[in-house]
């Protein structure tokens, strides 16, 4: 056999070996029985702010380390680890403290550069023993380039080496699996965003003998809607080899298993459990102290405010931990008598079965109006709770099953349930198919069917609209088709409420008849919810085209042709491709491009203004507003969080009003030819809190009542028209870290609302105007904590703001009615706060930072458009 031939026969050989995996990594000198090695280790973390991380703030442990390999042979190996002189610093302070119990000697069964299994003594306690697996875990290496399976404090990771010589390697892990503990909202804007990073570099000798290493931890915890807002953790972990080894005597033993009973270990894998330190006095977080602390937060005269909002982010933490009786303790103490409905809040935010009991037992216990109006206002707050159980659905849809007499607190029951519901159908591992919330779906549907009466049906469609179940969607389309004009328009608001994801061409045709009224007419209203959902499936242009068209159409609903076109210059200055495309297609068609038709008469409006921006969140304004014989008839401002892409409602403020141009002088051709069947005279007040539609408001229902509120004045001062603390954000999850520490991340934010109007209506002056005022108190506050047996690091950002919202209007119908509409935003302050504090155990001192920022945020008056702007002139002149 020729040489050449020899040495193909030997490389196929040895390729065929790695390619089998035959080939076991070449550990060499690594731990060789009968020996020790000592290393020196220091472990430094860092917290602080996420987006200042040059401030150094934290502790660092400091220890000698001798590993000793006792027992085994090439590739299996019993060590025997031992930390002498620890010792512990916070920095920069310098302030000294102690590691007790880490000298007790452990063990690990190294194998092959994984380690199987840790031993401990029984009195090392469960933080110590944390402590120790990280410091084991830096001997779990591999010296063959790869991605490997590997088991330390950090979870189950996937791991892959990289070798940048025959002595240096690095090794990155990711795909980590823990117990996370992740609670999150559904809603993109309200989360939070964890970022990591895990890396480690470390050296070996020329016989796999591991020299140093340097592994590093990184996190940081922001939110969503405030990217700039949150903490950041670092920990690195060093070892590096001292001297040269030393014999160490061995232990005698068949196998492992045998030393370890000999030795009376206990047997633990690499990973950890969470540690929190105990409760000093047993008072931790103690739903009664913790009331007592906040509870002048509370008041009504603190709804509107940020002290209320601070207060709730604090409180509803301790109310899930809390047990009925303490809970109903403070419902019935005489001092929470000016803060009940704010209690209330908190129970419904709460969402545990303690909480529900507790808030059932005391509200639905009688039905007089007091209690009836707190138990709507805790099935408000349960309905805009974000951890919905089981349990609680089940005991909801059992109290719809028997209609309760009070009408105002049934309905908030349907709409609860029906949130409440989709929230659960939202969560990991549910869907619409789940059992509890197919028996809310079929009692929805079936009540709808039993119905005979409008108010009736329209109760049940709400409920439909809350829960958003897919394949409730043909039975609202059938209704908006089919039904009486306020059915159809309930059904139609219900629609627009779904994910555009549904709607395929024959849904586009159904919404198309109904804006183009191409099978039978339909209320105006009705037909501007199609064309929402119609822009909303962002046309293409044979689409717009085919709408935009209905300007130059001779349908004499004007009104309509408004909303139309205001719509679409509100999306093309949202969208330069949409306003490009838009363009076009009005260029192209000389009968469009003409004052005649780009210029309809009518009041309706729709416009988009920016709330706010950086430091604060950014938030978009929405106003739409359906003119009808110009008095309104349908309005909304919307107040959106506005997230990369995502658009998420706050809060939307609606009115309603019908019947009401008979008295404005109006020769309207539109309310002949909008429908012909007759109006009845009524207003109210639609609220939506973070895309929960609420009970809706009646302010009058008939002329006579209307008459009655104007003679009378009911309305001249500022009334009540929803109050209530609602959470935010609602975030947590659990963090693996490679030192044993398991950090606890949290982001809480609550909204707090007083919204109040008034109304003033003169029929001699042919004149009438209202107000609407909204205070809102926001409330955000992210956290990152973890516990040791050495130290326990807090630290918290907050964010407090109390931005303002006013709505005003001036209509004059004394000739051609003019409407005039102001939205002001007054001045705020915004304040950003970090504190951050370590206690060092052994040490009587906190090191602890303080930061405040605090943000001046001029008011302002948005303009609407040139419109208005003629109407308010013409109005201040008369």
């Amino acid at each position: 056999m020729t040489r050449t031939m020899k040495l193909y026969l030997h490389l196929t050989i040895l390729l065929s070996l790695f390619e089998f995996g035959y080939v076991a990594p070449a550990f060499g000198d690594a731990f060789r029985v009968g020996t020790e090695e000592t290393f020196d280790f220091s472990n430094v973390v860092h917290v602080g702010n996420g987006k200042n991380v040059t401030v150094p703030f934290g502790y660092q442990t400091h220890a000698t380390v001798i590993v000793g390999s006792v027992w085994g042979d090439d590739e299996s190996k019993l060590l025997k680890i031992q930390v002498q002189n620890p010792s512990l610093v916070s920095i920069p302070d310098g302030i000294v403290g102690t590691l007790i119990g880490a000298e007790s000697p452990f063990y690990a069964w190294w194998s092959l550069g994984q380690i199987k299994e840790v031993y401990f003594v029984a009195s090392d306690s469960l933080p110590m023993r944390n402590f120790k697996k990280g410091i084991c875990a830096l001997f779990q290496y591999q010296l063959l380039d790869g991605t490997y399976s590997e088991v330390d404090p950090s979870g189950e990771c996937e791991t892959k080496y990289i070798s940048h010589s025959s002595t240096r390697y690095h090794k990155s892990k990711g795909n980590c699996h823990y117990d996370a503990k992740r609670m999150q909202r559904s809603e993109y804007g309200l989360r939070s965003n964890l970022k990591t990073s895990r890396s480690t570099d470390f050296t070996v000798s020329t016989d796999g003998a591991l020299q140093k290493i340097k592994s590093q931890d990184y996190v940081k915890y922001l939110l969503n809607a405030q990217d700039r807002f949150g903490p950041y953790y670092e920990s690195i972990m060093q070892m590096n080899a001292q001297g040269s080894t030393q014999k160490t005597s061995t232990l005698e033993g068949s196998d492992i298993e045998e030393i370890v009973k000999k030795l009376a270990l206990e047997k633990e894998t690499l990973l950890t459990e969470e540690y929190k330190s105990p409760c000093k006095d047993n008072n931790c977080d103690n739903i009664i102290s913790v009331f007592k602390q906040l509870k002048n937060s509370l008041t009504n005269d603190n709804v509107g405010k940020e002290a209320s909002a601070t207060a709730m982010v604090d409180l509803v933490q301790a109310a899930r931990k809390a047990k009925k009786e303490d809970l109903v303790r403070i419902l019935k103490a005489k001092s929470s008598n000016d803060m009940k409905g704010q209690i209330v809040d908190i129970l419904g935010a709460a969402q545990t079965m303690d909480s529900h009991q507790a808030a059932k037992s005391e509200l639905l216990s009688s039905s007089d109006d007091e209690n009836m109006f707190l138990a709507e206002r805790y099935l408000q707050a349960l309905a805009i709770g974000t951890r919905p159980k089981k349990e609680i659905v089940a005991d909801l849809l059992e109290m719809a099953l028997k209609e309760h007499m009070n009408v105002k607190f049934y309905d908030s029951l349907i709409q609860c349930m029906a949130a409440v519901t989709r929230r659960y159908a939202q969560l990991e591992g549910n869907s619409y198919e789940t059992e509890v919330v197919k028996k809310v779906v079929n009692f929805l549907e079936e009540k709808i069917d039993e119905c005979s009466r409008d108010d009736c049906k329209l109760k049940f469609i709400r409920g439909l609209q809350n829960l958003k179940c897919p394949r409730t969607v043909d039975r609202l389309i059938k209704l908006a088709q089919e039904s009486t004009k306020a059915v159809s328009v309930a059904a139609m608001k219900a629609l627009r409420s779904f994910s555009v994801y549904l709607w395929n061409d024959e849904f586009r045709a159904k919404f198309e008849d109904i804006f183009f009224q191409a099978s039978k007419r339909y209320d105006s209203s009705a037909r501007t919810l199609a064309l929402d959902i119609l822009l909303d499936l962002k046309p293409d242009q044979d689409e717009l085209s085919h709408l935009v068209q209905f300007l130059k159409s001779k349908d004499k609903a004007y009104e309509v042709k408004q909303y139309l076109l205001q719509k679409l210059r509100m999306a093309a200055a949202q969208c330069s491709e949409f306003g490009a495309m838009l363009k076009n297609i009005i260029e192209k068609d000389g009968h469009l491009n003409n004052y005649n038709t780009l210029a309809p008469k009518g009041l309706s409006t729709a416009l988009s203004r920016k709330f706010s921006t950086a430091p604060s969140f950014n938030a978009s304004l929405t106003s739409l507003q359906e003119m009808s014989g110009g008095v309104l008839k349908r309005g909304i401002v919307d107040l959106t969080l506005d997230v990369s892409d995502e658009k998420m409602s706050l809060f939307t403020l609606g009115l309603y009003a019908g019947g009401m141009s008979s008295f404005v002088s109006s020769n309207d051709e539109e309310q002949v030819t909008d429908n012909n069947e007759e109006e009845d005279t009524t207003a109210g007040m639609e609220l939506s809190v973070q895309g929960v539609v609420m009970r809706p408001l009646e302010f009058f229902n008939g002329k006579g009542e209307l008459m009655g509120h104007v003679w009378s004045g009911t309305a001249s001062e500022p009334t009540p028209a929803y109050q209530a603390i609602t959470l935010l954000q609602d975030n947590e999850e659990r963090f693996a870290s490679h030192n044993g520490v398991t950090l606890a991340l949290s982001s809480t934010g609550a909204i707090s609302i007083d919204l109040n109007g008034q109304v003033t209506m003169s029929l001699w002056g042919r004149n009438a105007q209202s107000k609407v005022e909204q205070n809102t108190g926001i409330s955000m506050t992210s956290r990152l904590s973890f516990d040791t047996s050495f130290a326990s690091v807090d630290v918290r950002f907050s964010s407090v703001q109390a931005p303002q919202l006013h709505l005003s209007s001036a209509l004059d119908f004394s000739g051609d009615p003019a409407l005039c509409m102001q939205l002001v935003q007054p001045k705020s302050t915004l304040k950003h706060r970090f504190v951050g504090t370590i206690d060092l155990i052994g040490s009587k001192h906190q090191a602890s930072r303080k930061t405040t920022k605090t943000f001046k945020l001029n008011g302002l008056t948005h303009l609407l458009n040139r419109k208005n702007n003629d109407m308010c002139n013409l109005i201040s002149k008369s």
